[in-house]
Order: structure tokens, then sequence, then C-alpha cells
């Protein structure tokens, strides 16, 4: 019998590819450069092997990118050729790529629940649900996937896959709340592999969402060196990016974004959120950040019939705002006719919040902060449901707080500041802020207090 590294159970034309295969599985959960290769070494040995095809018809859908829709749906029928002889694992798994052919991604994570409900060991469907209910914005399932499995896990530190799985249990209780748990976790699993690179990102993660600027940077700087890892590392790199933000550093953040960033080669949606994401944080401190916005432009421009990931589409929004007004009320317009027309995941959650969040990131863009306070303002609790982390996503209600000042609608302002600080009592820009608020409001006396309480946070 051919398996894995795991034990379970495996179709395969020898025992040799399901080892490549296994490497190539440990390279996609380290974000290595080197996932392709290992995937074109397992197809050499079983150019017919079931999980292979079905693993690259995952690739192809998380590129996020409409025009290789096609090449998933090739995977998923050369999968499909094997499926009746494979596993009934193998079987979830192409019954989930099936699914993500037809644009379900609340199908194929039922296929994947119900897979890691039989097979608990299976780390490509645990890792599977992470994406999947992350880009759902279903944070609590992003911690309790992994919780659903981990009974099966705990004590087995001998398996290769171990310290991955820790690492995402850590992003799920980091993206719920539970920082010192996940911090803690997230530690273990650096030390267990250096390559984790989701590890080093969820301890950045905590800095970050407590305002731990400089132990942040620290642990980055410390971290980031890894030469192996593919264009996730540009998103470690915003991170730092995002910490030397919030300290004030606004010379140092254009600077990494230059030279450490910044890809002109590269049409990768995270890395173009990622760009795009730090320009218009510079912009919202009043830092001019010069052309930069001209590519990001372009390039988004090149992407507005993707329609996978409504993530992805508000930043997209941003960068059309900032270049070409008439260009991002057309791609409003287009979510919306996409919507009206379609069924898919996406459609459902562009109805929902995706189409009023763009439409107010481009009012925004635009000047009309009435306008995007009227779009954002009702659905601001309902943004987690476009994906993404609460980092990510921290950047649109950043945006509609500096909407209300620039509106002087003070008493929104004041509301939405009071709920900040409350959230995030460290956080220096919006103590300031609210000072400012309540100084413009007649109340001088909880100004003078929230100017006291930012220079305390900005002390450490």
């Amino acid at each position: 019998m051919i398996v894995d590294h795991t034990g379970l159970q495996v179709s395969a034309a020898s025992q040799e590819a399901a080892d490549a295969f296994d490497r190539t599985l440990v390279a996609y959960l380290r974000f290595g450069n080197d996932i392709g290769e290992l995937l074109k070494t397992t197809y050499s040995l079983d150019s017919e092997m079931v999980f292979a095809n079905v693993l690259r018809g995952y690739f192809m859908h998380m590129m996020g990118v409409r025009a290789l829709v096609p090449k998933a749906q090739q995977a998923l029928e050369a999968a499909q050729r094997g499926a009746s002889a494979a596993t009934p694992r193998e079987q979830l798994h192409v019954n989930a790529l099936e699914a993500w052919c037809a644009l379900d991604l609340a199908g194929a994570t039922a296929a994947w629940e119900e897979c890691t409900r039989a097979y608990p060991m299976d780390v490509l469907a645990v890792k599977m649900l992470h994406y999947s209910h992350f880009y759902m914005g279903d944070s609590v399932n992003v911690r309790n996937s992994v919780g659903r499995v981990w009974h099966a896990w705990e004590g087995r530190e001998d398996l290769p896959t171990y310290g991955y799985m820790l690492s995402m249990r850590a992003f799920g209780l980091e993206e719920t709340g539970d920082y010192a748990r996940a911090e803690s976790l997230g530690r273990a699993a650096a030390s267990l592999n250096e390559a984790d690179a989701w590890a080093v990102h969820t301890v950045a993660h905590v800095c970050e969402m407590e305002d731990r600027q400089t132990d942040g940077v620290a642990w980055l700087d410390s971290k980031g060196g890894y030469g192996n890892w593919n264009n996730f590392r540009y998103h470690l790199v915003w991170h730092k990016a995002l910490m030397l933000f919030e300290a004030g550093r606004h010379d140092d953040v254009l600077a990494l974004y230059d030279d450490g960033m910044f890809d002109p080669k590269s049409d990768e949606y995270l890395d173009l959120t990622n760009d795009i994401s730090v320009l218009a944080r510079l912009e919202l401190e009043g830092v001019d950040v010069g052309d930069r916005w001209g590519v990001m432009g372009e390039k988004a421009k090149g992407r507005v019939d993707d329609k996978l990931l409504a993530f992805v589409d508000a930043h997209f929004a941003l960068a059309l705002g900032a270049t070409d007004g008439a260009a991002a009320k057309d791609y409003v317009t287009s979510i919306d006719d996409y919507s009206d027309a379609e069924d898919d995941t996406y459609a459902h959650v562009a109805q929902i919040v995706g189409h009023d969040l763009c439409a107010a990131l481009v009012a925004y863009k635009a000047k009309d902060f009435d306008g995007c306070i009227e779009a954002l303002e009702p659905v601001r609790d309902h943004v987690n449901l476009i994906g993404g982390s609460n980092a990510q996503r921290d950047l649109f209600a950043q945006i509609l707080i500096d909407a209300t000042i620039r509106a002087e609608r003070w008493e929104l302002a004041r509301s939405l500041l009071s709920e900040r600080t409350a959230l995030k009592p460290k956080n220096v820009r919006a103590w300031r802020q609210l000072a400012l608020v309540l100084k413009t409001t007649g109340d001088d006396t909880g100004a003078q207090l929230a100017s006291i309480k930012a220079d305390v946070a900005g002390m450490g």
C-alpha cells in the first residue's frame, strides 16, 4: 500500500511519486519558491496522479486570476479520469475542486470539512480550509478548522508537517483575538522550523494588533532573511511597513516600499494589495507618494475582469480611484452587473458588502467624503465577509475615520475613534485623532486626556 507521510493511503504509480507529492505539499506549506519544480517532479513520476492534478487545480484558483480558471478546469478533468479508482479521501478532494471550478467556494469548503472529519491527518484539506475560511471572512473557522483535527496531531512532533499545523493553529487564534496563545504557538512553530513563513507571519500579526511596533520590527528583522520563500516574503515586508507607519516613520516606509516590497514584474494579487494598502495608508497621513500610484492603477486595469475575490476588488478600487476616476466608477458598475448576473460565492459577497465597499473607496479617492461615509458606514460591520485578515481590513476602518474627519462629521468621528481606542488602547494615531476631534467639538478636557494617552502609548 502506498501512503503519505502521515500514513494515509494515496493512489499513485509508486511510493516515490507519493513521496514527491509530499515534498510538494511541504513546499506549499512553507511558501517555498520551489513549489513549481517539485510539482513537475511529481508529474514526471506519475502524470495521472489524482492528488497532483487536484493540487494543480487548487493552485490555479489560488492565483485569483480569471484567465487561469480554464486551467483549473483542465486539472479537474485530469483528476476526474482517475477518480473512480481513487481513495474516498481523494474523491472528496476531486469534489472540492469541482465545486471550486464552478466558483462555489462554499461548496469546496464543505467538501474539505467532510474530508477532515473523516481524515483529520489530511494536511492538504486543513490547509485549504485555512484558505477558504480566510477568504470568506470566517475567522472563527480559520481557528476551529484546525482545532477540530488537533486531537489527531497532539504529540506528533515527529511528522514533518507538525510545525506547519502548529502555525496554522496559531494564526486562527490570532485572528480571533487570543493573542497570548497565538504568539506562544507561533514562536514555537518558528523554533521548530525556521522555514515556516506562516509562523513568522503569525507573530508579526500579534505585534501589529497589539501595537507593539518595536517588538514586531525586531521579530521580522530577525526572521525575514530566509532566502527560499516565494512572493509571500513581500507580505512579511508589508507587515514591517505597517509597523513603521504606525510608529510615524513615514520616510522609512517609503524606502522599504521601494527597496523591499514593490516588484515591478509582479501581478500577483497579494503583492498588489500589499502595495496599494501601504500607499493608501501613507496618504491618510498626508504623505506625498509621488507617481507610485500610476503603476498600481495600470496593473489594476489589467485585472478588472477577474472578479473572484472581493478583498482584491477593494484594493483595485483604491488604485483606480487614485489614477482614473472614470475607470474606477466603471469598475464599481461592473461589480454590480456581475453580481446581478451570476450566482457564485463572489457574487453573493459583492451583493452583501463588496459593491458598497468599492463604491465607498472610489468616492473617498474622489474626495466625496460624505459619499464614502454613506456607502461604507452601513456595511462596515460586514466588511469581514470580503476575506483577508483583521490587519489587512483595518485599512477600511481607517479610511472611514479619515472621511468623517474630512467631512466634519464630528459625532460619527468621535464615536468611531472612541470605539477604536477602546479596542486598540496603545494606538498612538487613534488617540491623536480622537484628541483632534474632541478639541474641535469643544471638549478640551477630553482632548487633553486623549493627548496624554497618545504620549503614553508612544512611549511603549
